[in-house]
């Protein structure tokens, strides 16, 4: 059984919690009502949370309620698992952070890549998704056609803080000060930056490939797609999506096993293929490579 708070916790309140944790904050696996983190018959608690951002990945439905390949596999996960048990909370997605480092949140199911950087400071399960980086670019831009992020140099894009793509461009900018890429940091949802790509407000975006498809419908754009190899090189990103855990979370080994057996079963019977398809029109996201390969 899953339980979905919907709340909006302000970055810097939350950032406070964070600061103030050691000693006050909730133990991690308790609920928005401070409840223990196991249940009736030793089920342990997990909160979940999410920034609701973006389709298909993670998003709130007509009825306003949560769903996308990341939850619903967590729920798929949910019923194979019996002695968890998942709740859920939207928060603003630099919110995701502080929640993991201060035991808030036991996981993140963002959509996240399970970078080195990350891997120091949380505990990740296998990977469910094996991404297709690009770039969006107005039709008929020179950019097409673009596979490395060299073509781009003195371009302009938008940038998101704390995003995987405006980091990978960050260390760009790093490495080449002479040429670097224009970075303009805002908030704008996906859409209206394609949009604005369209009619020349910008160069490029950097996108997922199921994210494009699932935006930039309607809009007079298209995607190149990058050398995903060469990024992991250059930058030390990588192609892998998974779910983010908080090294506080009570039995954090037993958590992390659980959820990697239950997605190889899912992955072995078809279902993680299924439910891809079902979510990304028939594209099938499942990794490609083996789970320990990704690591």
């Amino acid at each position: 059984m899953t339980r979905f708070a919907r709340t909006t916790l302000l970055v810097g309140a939350l950032a406070a919690v964070a600061l103030g944790a050691s000693g006050c904050a909730p133990s991690a696996g308790a609920d928005a009502a401070g409840s223990d983190a196991t249940g009736e018959a030793g089920v342990q608690k997990l909160l979940v949370a999410t920034g609701a951002s973006p389709r298909p990945f993670t998003f709130l439905d007509e009825n306003d309620e949560l769903t996308g390949y990341d939850i619903e596999l967590l729920r798929l996960i949910d019923e194979r698992v019996p002695d968890l048990e998942f709740e859920y909370q939207v928060a603003e997605f630099p919110a995701l952070f502080a929640g993991l480092d201060s035991g808030r949140f036991n996981i993140v199911a963002n959509n996240l890549s399970a970078t080195e950087e990350r891997r120091e400071k949380y505990d990740f399960s296998d990977p469910y998704i094996e991404a297709q980086f690009g770039v969006a670019v107005a039709a008929g831009s020179p950019l097409a056609g673009a596979t490395t992020l060299d073509e781009l140099a003195g371009k302009r894009t938008f940038g998101e803080p704390g995003l995987n793509f405006t980091k990978i461009l960050e260390a760009y900018n790093e490495a080449h000060p002479d040429r670097p890429i224009e970075i303009e940091y805002t908030e704008l949802d996906l859409q209206s930056q394609y949009k604005k790509v369209a009619t020349g407000g910008a160069d490029f975006v950097f996108s997922d490939k199921v994210v494009y498809d699932g935006y930039a419908a309607g809009v007079d754009v298209a995607f190149s797609q990058l050398d995903g190899a060469k990024l992991v090189e250059e930058y030390g990103t990588n192609l892998f999506s998974a779910y983010a855990i908080s090294k506080q979370t009570p039995n954090v080994d037993h958590v992390v096993e659980e959820l990697n057996r239950a997605l190889r079963e899912l992955a072995d019977e078809g279902e993680l293929t299924k439910l891809s398809e079902e979510f990304f029109d028939g594209l099938d996201v499942s990794p490609r490579t083996a789970p320990s390969d990704a690591e």
